[in-house]
């Protein structure tokens, strides 16, 4: 075994052998590898075996849940809620998981422009509208028509 090659292989042999008998991941491995060969050594999954392998082969993790995180994004939507609309007390914001949803009163036409700039703040992975749109004030406890609506931008 005097050649290159044959220290090459030697060397490889080696190392997939410590790879494969790890005391803390060889299992996981050896079963990966027991798997692929009893499946003839298919690499992209049928139709029927898609679910299956892709709740085993996930890479993208959802996020661990986050208090803080969620406590200081509700606190900066509801600040950023005054500049947004006339009557930012008649919305009310929960976050859970960078998950936002809003539900209260809104004004029509203050609506869309609310949800394009709340969708865009960091933080927000998703944004659920529960809103009830109103053409005008009158009559909706929560809209209450005595206040000075705010001029709307152009």
């Amino acid at each position: 075994m005097k050649s290159f090659a044959g220290k090459l292989a030697v060397l490889g042999a080696g190392a997939l052998a410590m790879y494969y008998l790890d005391p803390q991941l060889g299992g996981q491995r050896r079963a990966a590898l027991a798997e692929l060969l009893r499946s003839g050594l298919r690499l992209s999954p049928r139709p029927a075996e898609m679910q299956g392998r892709h709740a085993r082969r996930t890479f993208h993790r959802p996020g661990r849940a986050d208090p803080q995180a969620d406590a200081e994004l509700r606190s900066a939507i509801s600040e950023r809620l005054d500049g947004l609309v006339s009557h930012p007390g008649a919305i009310q914001v929960q976050v859970q998981d960078g998950v936002v949803r809003l539900s209260g009163d809104v004004l029509a036409n203050e609506r869309d422009g609310l949800l394009l700039q709340l969708r865009e703040m960091p933080g927000v992975q998703k944004l659920v509208n529960a809103m009830t749109a109103h053409a005008t004030p009158d009559g909706i406890a929560g809209l209450d028509a005595t206040a000075i609506p705010r001029p709307q931008a152009a």
